[in-house]
């Protein structure tokens, strides 16, 4: 595979607004292409060494709360042709396990998560990027949801999280980077008009 057939599609947006959906429904569209999807949430630093009430009340919505820098090396790798150890995290201990998921290149690659188009060793390694837009009440009700079934949360615990941290961040570091997003995608409900003319718009970026 040559390197310059590569591209790298970042995804990126608030909190439950509908990026892994719209990530994984994106790759089903560009199949043939052989599309491959990385998460950011993969690069939470680890706080296995902190007591776990502490590890609790650590705020997970900066940036200071991913590792950016492995992201970048991941990215640029993975531009390069080089199969990559992507890391697991873990979110009910808040550990991460490095190497733990191979990744291959291929000709697209989805990168998807909150705050990725914030950091600057992040941003030059996108070729097109996809905001996707919910409204506020939208993803708190999807927040509660997922966070409760998925994650051992109480209902109180995530209202008071995307109060205290979540909106905040999002308002301060991830909302402004919607406008350097190539397409703004609409996700209150499932935009599958919109979402099949951004894939055909990838394919026409490919070589």
């Amino acid at each position: 595979m040559r390197t310059d057939e590569i591209l790298i599609v970042g995804i990126s947006g608030g909190s439950a607004a509908g990026k892994t959906t719209v990530a994984r429904l994106l790759a089903e569209r560009l199949a043939a292409r052989r599309a491959t999807v990385l998460e950011v949430d993969r690069y939470f630093n680890d706080h296995s060494d902190l007591p776990e009430e502490q590890r609790s009340r650590l705020n997970y919505d900066v940036p200071e709360a991913l590792d950016f820098g492995q992201l970048a090396r991941d990215m640029a790798n993975l531009k390069l042709g080089r199969a990559i150890r992507a890391p697991e995290y873990d979110y009910a201990h808040h550990a991460s396990r490095p190497g733990a998921a191979l990744i291959q290149p291929s000709p697209v690659v989805i990168v998807e998560g909150i705050l990725l188009f914030h950091p600057p060793p992040v941003a030059p390694l996108l070729d097109y990027r996809i905001f996707v837009e919910a409204e506020r009440e939208e993803r708190l009700r999807r927040r509660i949801e997922r966070d409760v079934a998925q994650r051992g949360r109480t209902r109180e615990s995530v209202i008071r999280q995307f109060n205290d941290t979540v909106e905040p961040a999002y308002l301060r570091y991830t909302a402004p980077t919607k406008a350097d997003a190539d397409a703004v995608l609409e996700w209150n409900t499932m935009n599958y008009a919109a979402l099949d003319a951004i894939a055909e718009r990838i394919v026409g970026l490919l070589v």
